[in-house]
């Protein structure tokens, strides 16, 4: 329980990090290379202590171990830890996280910039959620 106290926590420093330094607009994300590169480190850090804890809490509950980071999403649906309408949604970060990480080429930077907002309100519910259910 203390490492998923752990990720919790780091969920907590870095989405404000996050919303801070993503621009609002996608001309200056385009253009300002410092803010985009720490727009793109804090989100794949908070990603990750999201896929980190969704394991925790699979291993927590039994559940089936997936192969992918998608898939400890699916594997969490049903089980009334979330509502299943947030884990359909947010799991598509996976795929964010994955093309900022491995430069995958054919991600467009507006995409990036328009998933970037997106995720932001699902990681907020998601933290709400998992701190009031285990801090």
């Amino acid at each position: 329980m203390d490492i998923l106290k752990a990720k919790i926590k780091l969920i907590s420093q870095n989405l404000p990090k996050l919303i801070n330094s993503l621009p609002a607009s996608f001309e200056e994300f385009q253009k300002d290379d410092l803010s985009r590169g720490a727009s793109e480190r804090y989100f794949q850090l908070v990603v990750d202590s999201i896929i980190d804890c969704n394991q925790i809490l699979i291993e927590m509950n039994n559940l089936e171990i997936g192969e992918t980071y998608f898939e400890t999403f699916n594997n969490l649906i049903g089980k009334s830890i979330f509502p299943e309408d947030l884990l359909k949604k947010i799991s598509f970060c996976v795929g964010t996280r994955n093309a900022i990480v491995h430069r995958y080429e054919n991600i467009q930077l507006k995409r990036e910039f328009e998933d970037m907002h997106k995720d932001i309100p699902l990681f907020t519910e998601y933290l709400k959620i998992i701190s009031d259910k285990y801090l």
